[in-house]
């Protein structure tokens, strides 16, 4: 029975067919450039998440985890800031002061 050379063995995991030029990355571009459906998402998550604890809040206020009413304000809160800064980013975009890969 031949053995083979070790060193003869082409690696086959895709990061050495990679650095050997045989995979290529495709040119796909983002869904969503802008991120302002996301960030819509998530405030309506956080808002309904605040619903759900309000419905819990004495349960939660027995156990002391009162704290959770606050945190999903929070959320909301920072949600909207996180919307006017992707309103504010996507308007300078789309006017060409900024690339769209710039963060």
């Amino acid at each position: 029975m031949a053995e083979q050379n070790p060193a003869s063995k082409k690696r086959t995991d895709p990061t050495s067919q990679l650095a050997r030029g045989e995979l290529v990355h495709a040119e796909v571009k983002p869904l969503d450039l802008s991120g302002i459906p996301t960030v819509i998402a998530g405030i309506v998550a956080w808002a309904l998440a605040f619903v759900a604890v309000l419905v819990f809040r004495d349960d939660l206020e027995r156990s002391g985890n009162d704290w959770w009413l606050w945190v999903t304000v929070a959320g909301f809160g920072l949600g909207w800031i996180g919307l006017a800064y992707c309103k504010r980013r996507w308007s300078s975009i789309q006017a060409g002061h900024r690339s769209a890969t710039e963060d």
